[in-house]
């Protein structure tokens, strides 16, 4: 039996509740506006304006009005570009609206604008593919074929899309959770050799976490012949975004910051754990990747410094204000992201029939032999 995918929902769910933190954070000084302060819709325009703000905040909700446009099962291209933008527009009234409470945060009629832009453009491409069968039948064909079916398998993948687009910042190092304590070292002239405890540190963070994602990506596909293929393809998109986003956003002197000894050396350990992982039993996988994925949020308690460690904006070359927001909300995703994971997993372990992966999770099924 074919189940409607919810894939879109949990894409927008997870991307709004995002938004929200971004434009919200830190959550604190929450203050009445003081009196005579006209509502941000009818406040003069601004007289300086960035083109750069502008383009990052379409950029930031050109994906929300994108899923939001694919909520619908059936709905005419007109109907989808209305629905991303409306529900894009409510998303950032509300936003602006509560940032004048926010003496931290400046409510914008332009920044509403801008935001809305951005959810009609992503609604705009969505409705323009959902316009080729051939595509849609190619990305639903891929996603029975290749993962776990029902909405379990869903919010499996969006996790999975959450950890992968969260390692776009390069200020934390590769398959870390927080940033390095001290940014100010790597731009030194004449860097003083590594500390063993702190790099021992690193790398049990980084072997774990590798652990831990590699592992649930492997309980969300079908056929365990397609688990090394999938590892590479998760490994190199991780390489790849945050490269890039090194070159474009971080100093030249600094651009290898992310590529630590200590967090190598954990990513070569975690993936031979991989290789010997991914042949145990699903249940016993399933433990095992429970564990290292928990694991790799507690080893930060072992060096306070870590947790407490602020954004390095010394290593950025990024002029712009929203560099605080994007370093606290991939922060926050990257320590949220473990706890979420481990959720996902006991709740795979609750379904029916959940160490088979060709079966439905979401439908009655008979019993099978675990021969």
């Amino acid at each position: 039996m074919h189940h409607r995918t919810r894939l879109p929902h949990a894409l927008a769910t997870l991307y709004s509740l995002a938004i929200v933190y971004a434009s919200l954070q830190p959550f604190g000084d929450w203050i009445e506006p003081a009196p005579g302060t006209p509502f941000f819709l009818f406040a003069s325009w601004p007289n300086r304006w960035l083109r750069y703000d502008f383009l990052f905040n379409i950029i930031a909700y050109c994906p929300f009005g994108f899923f939001v446009a694919w909520l619908p099962t059936r709905a005419s291209p007109l109907m989808r570009i209305a629905l991303g933008t409306a529900v894009g527009a409510i998303l950032s009234f509300s936003m602006e609206s509560l940032q004048m409470f926010l003496p931290q945060r400046v409510a914008s009629t332009l920044d509403f604008l801008s935001n809305t832009v951005g959810a009609a453009l992503g609604a705009a491409i969505a409705a323009g593919l959902s316009q080729s069968e051939n595509i849609k039948r190619t990305i639903s064909s891929a996603r029975t074929r290749l993962f776990l079916d029902g909405h379990l398998g869903d919010v499996g993948l969006a996790l999975l899309t959450l950890w992968i687009v969260a390692q776009i910042n390069p200020g934390i190092p590769l398959f870390a959770v927080t940033f390095d304590p001290e940014p100010g070292r790597m731009l030194a002239a004449s860097a003083a050799p590594p500390d063993g405890a702190a790099m021992l540190i690193e790398a049990a963070e980084s072997a774990f976490q590798m652990l831990g994602v590699g592992l649930f990506l492997a309980l969300l596909l079908r056929e365990r012949r397609f688990i090394g293929g999938a590892v590479l393809v998760l490994i190199g998109a991780a390489l790849i975004m945050k490269g890039i986003a090194a070159a474009l956003v971080i100093k030249p002197a600094v651009w290898d910051s992310w590529q630590r000894p200590g967090v190598m050396m954990g990513i070569a350990a975690g993936a031979l754990l991989i290789l010997a992982a991914v042949n145990l039993r699903r249940p016993v996988m399933v433990a095992v990747c429970g564990v290292a994925l928990l694991s790799s949020a507690s080893v930060p308690l072992l060096a306070p410094d870590l947790l407490s460690a602020r954004a390095p904006l010394t290593l950025f070359n990024w002029r712009y204000g929203q560099l605080l927001n994007y370093n606290g909300l991939t922060r926050t995703i990257l320590l949220v992201w473990p706890l979420l994971a481990a959720a996902w997993l006991f709740a795979l372990a609750g379904r029916p029939a959940w160490g088979h992966p060709d079966t439905h999770l979401n439908s009655p099924s008979p019993r099978r032999s675990n021969k």
